[in-house]
């Protein structure tokens, strides 16, 4: 019985952890979206002075970590700001423009006057794509940021399809038109996996205030069990001292009795006395063996109960950490995913000294193929490079969707100048793959720069060199692999 409660103190401890590491997860994408609104409002500064006001009081407000609600209630002060704003600009170019000039004004203001506030805050003016070494220079429009943002949320498989919607309505929404609605639906959709969470959470504390109950009847049991044994033992000793009664009553009556008649009389009252104490005794004992097995299937069948209930739980709760890190595009391991295995191989790189290098993996000219042919091509170029990637690499290594169009690998065991070999033999698969969108060829190839762990390297310095071992590589033509 010790080893089953060890065994549910464990499964308590392993559920109360997995709670625990999905709570921080939500607090991760709640602070993300914090920096973003907080990003997205530094760059709004100097529209006009009221806003200005309203922007500070946001900023504010994120750094003393107001609720949600409050934060809601600052940015509805901006919009209807912005709508003032923008009335007042429109009655400004009614006055003084001449007609032509005010049919222009119309236009743009049809083109602008209601893109909200994320549109504002990017459409002053169109940028060129000249597609930078590193296919991101330049400021990021709202669109990019947005779609950014979402890749970096970590999202449950339940909430694909509105993902899906999201991240389509942001591509079908243009740089100067109402953000402020895209925005209002990410919001929705961070609340609702908050809720989701929060339900999933008392899920699992009611689920263990339900174990600390049946356990504690478990206990109870237990403690009945014990005095049943121990009523037990009473009756049959209390037996005992009757029939050891009985026949020294026998024995005295031999000694006393002076007739034969009524010595059998005597001797037959003392066994009737012993066999009716015996038939007691036996019906006692049938009543306490019937209650404790009706006890012991009780408590079978609770604690049959409870484990479906735990094995079902734990299978739920594998399966959705097994989604949580995974990309829902490609498929393969993501960002969590990824920082959770570095920081396994760093710890085994540390006590071994096994050599460890990470490779970062870029698509070349990706903005290119997304206006060229659209996202969803886009799309299909990541899953493909990604099929590529783990279908290439080695059993020992790991490969992982960092972000956008980059990946990130680790290559265990391999020296530097062998891990650049793998490397460009999955460079040269890249670029041989071949992939048709629309019955148009549309050619793919990576960069990748690499760097080795080294002894006074940390995860971050040594992702930091072979990023910018990646962006010589971009910076030198593109399609190649380059060690920092």
């Amino acid at each position: 019985m010790d080893q089953e409660a060890a065994q549910w103190k464990q499964k308590y401890l392993d559920h109360l952890e997995e709670s625990e590491r999905r709570e921080k997860q939500w607090r991760q994408s709640e602070e993300l979206l914090r920096k973003t609104l907080s990003r997205l409002a530094l760059a709004a500064d100097g529209l006009d002075e009221t806003l200005d006001q309203q922007l500070r009081a946001l900023r504010e407000a994120i750094r003393d970590r107001v609720d949600m609600q409050q934060l809601q209630m600052r940015i509805d002060d901006m919009s209807r700001t912005l709508v003032r704003i923008d009335q007042q600009g429109a009655e400004a170019v009614a006055g003084v423009e001449p007609e032509n000039e005010r049919r222009d004004a119309g236009r743009e203001k049809a083109r602008t006057g209601r893109r909200g506030l994320v549109g504002r805050l990017f459409g002053a003016k169109p940028r060129e794509d000249t597609d930078p070494p590193r296919d991101k220079g330049g400021p990021d429009s709202v669109r990019d940021i947005l779609l950014d943002l979402l890749e970096r949320l970590t999202l449950p498989e339940a909430f694909s399809g509105r993902i899906e919607q999201i991240r389509a309505r942001i591509l079908n929404t243009r740089e100067d038109g109402d953000w402020d609605a895209v925005l209002a639906a990410i919001a929705d959709l961070v609340q609702a996996i908050r809720s989701q969470s929060q339900q999933e959470k008392q899920g699992i504390e009611d689920f263990l205030k339900q174990l600390g109950e049946r356990l504690q009847e478990v206990d109870r049991q237990l403690v009945d069990s014990k005095t049943f044994y121990d009523d037990t033992l009473d009756a049959g000793q209390q037996l005992e001292g009757q029939v050891r009664d009985a026949i020294s009553g026998i024995g005295d009556g031999v000694r006393e009795a002076t007739e034969l008649g009524q010595l059998k009389m005597l001797v037959q009252d003392r066994m009737n006395a012993i066999l009716d104490h015996l038939k007691r005794h036996r019906e006692r004992e049938q009543d306490r063996y019937d209650a404790a097995s009706a006890r012991i299937g009780d408590m079978s069948e609770r604690l049959k109960s409870l484990e479906a209930e735990t094995q079902q739980l734990r299978a739920r709760v594998d399966e959705e950490r097994a989604q949580a890190k995974t990309d829902a595009l490609t498929g393969i391991p993501n960002r969590l995913a990824w920082e959770e295995r570095l920081e396994q191989e760093v710890a085994r790189w540390r006590r071994f000294g096994t050599a460890l290098v990470i490779v970062v993996w870029d698509i070349d000219h990706f903005k290119q193929i997304n206006d060229r042919f659209g996202h969803k091509a886009g799309d299909k170029v990541l899953r493909a490079l990604a099929r590529v990637l783990e279908d290439n690499i080695r059993e020992t290594d790991f490969v992982a969707r960092y972000g956008g169009e980059e990946f990130a690998q680790l290559m265990t065991g391999s020296s530097l100048e062998d891990s650049l070999k793998v490397a460009d033999k999955l460079r040269a698969a890249i670029e041989n793959t071949g992939f048709h969108f629309r019955d148009q060829r549309v050619k793919i190839t990576a960069s990748c720069g690499l760097a080795q762990f080294g002894e006074q390297d940390t995860p971050d310095s040594c992702f930091e060199r072979a990023d910018k071992a990646l962006y010589r590589a971009k910076a030198a033509g593109r399609n190649r692999c380059e060690t920092g």
